[in-house]
């Protein structure tokens, strides 16, 4: 059997670069893989440019998320070639939930992520702190670098409710990171439990997917035997 299109979907302040590793990883053991490049200005236009990416793939795909990814993949997954659902330390939200009424629910008393007020109707992350609480397990140049790199999150995009979660029809797994400062675990956790994904446990900052490839890349693949 011809394995399924790996589809890697990026969160919020970045773009599909930071997928490299990951990316070379699955390469390497035969997947073909594609990196949707999101503008992150709405939720409606990142998940229309997601299914034309799949639109394009031959066969079964498995759709992965990260962070902002997990909305994009719950709302764009019902596209009939994916066969299953990875989320990395990403939001999982319901019919009509968004990233913002997800947030509202996260807990207070723990790190908050150091987004500063909207300009011109986007966000950026407060560069002096970038390294803390997004990259933390990167050394202080990969983190400066993300941080100097950062790509402006539109409202619309955060405000963005999901209409069919895919989730509710597709089998789907989660890497719960347990240092993560952007998504607290235990919101991670609440996440997983609701959606019925299995679990995977790592330490690691909500940029794992740069820091650890290979911890992600082996979610991805049990992901993709179940095809």
């Amino acid at each position: 059997m011809s394995k399924p299109t790996i589809v890697l979907v990026h969160g919020g302040f970045v773009d599909g670069a930071g997928w490299r590793g990951v990316y070379d990883e699955l390469t390497r053991d035969g997947f073909n893989v594609r990196v949707v490049q999101n503008a992150t200005t709405s939720l409606a236009d990142d998940a229309a440019t997601t299914r034309r990416i799949l639109d394009g793939v031959d066969g079964d795909a498995v759709l992965v998320g990260h962070s902002y990814g997990g909305a994009v993949i719950t709302e764009s997954g019902t596209h009939p070639k994916v066969g299953a659902l990875v989320y990395i330390t990403a939001f999982a939200p319901d019919k009509d939930e968004s990233v913002n009424s997800l947030l509202a629910t996260f807990p207070q008393d723990g790190p908050q992520p150091p987004i500063l007020p909207p300009v011109d109707g986007y966000l950026f992350l407060d560069r002096t702190k970038f390294h803390d609480s997004f990259a933390g397990d990167l050394t202080a140049q990969d983190a400066a670098f993300l941080a100097d790199a950062q790509v402006p999150w539109g409202l619309d995009a955060l405000g963005g409710a999901i209409t069919d979660p895919a989730w509710r029809g597709k089998p789907s797994w989660y890497l719960h990171v347990t240092e993560d400062r952007m998504i607290p675990p235990a919101a991670q956790l609440s996440m997983t439990e609701r959606i019925g994904a299995t679990i995977t446990e790592t330490p690691g900052s909500h940029a794992i997917y740069v820091s650890r490839p290979d911890v992600v890349a082996n979610l991805i693949r049990t992901a993709a035997a179940a095809v």
